[in-house]
């Protein structure tokens, strides 16, 4: 189980960090390109804060808030990979800690995490969200672990 989740969390840190770097090399900030799935379009921005820009302007309390999540969610990995069974929990945490680890780098080595899925809509509010793969991990992941608790 350990092997088949390490594959899975580095394939998954791997595929988002490589689309984040091909979106940094090939997008301007704020283009925008269709994609062949109706209304999800690619588009390049940059996140300075936590989730909708919050406290972009305090960056080292992002940094230092983040490495700290990511601390837990490791101890908390370490602690759950003890334990038999629990195989839903665990891939769970392998996606929270994917996307996680994903982010976290994206604030520590560039300063912002550069977001790239968005979607079109007549709500404008919901037209300006962006997301990458690694936010959608840890959403998918902690929905998972609660579901099964």
């Amino acid at each position: 189980m350990l092997k088949r989740l390490s594959g899975m969390f580095l394939a998954l840190v791997c595929l988002d960090m490589g689309i984040k770097q091909y979106v940094e090399d090939v997008f301007r900030e704020n283009e925008e390109r269709e994609t062949i799935v109706d209304k999800v379009v690619l588009r390049k921005v940059y996140n300075k804060g936590f989730a909708f820009g919050a406290l972009q302007d305090k960056p080292k309390i992002i940094k230092g808030a983040s490495v700290f999540a990511g601390l837990g969610a490791l101890a908390y990995d370490v602690r759950l990979l003890q334990k038999r069974g629990r195989r839903l929990e665990k891939l769970g945490m392998a996606l929270v800690s994917a996307g996680a680890f994903s982010n976290i780098y994206d604030r520590l080595i560039r300063g912002k995490v550069i977001d790239y899925i968005g979607i079109q809509s007549r709500i404008k509010c919901l037209s300006r969200l962006t997301a990458n793969l690694a936010d959608l991990y840890v959403a998918a992941g902690a929905a998972l672990v609660s579901f099964v608790h």
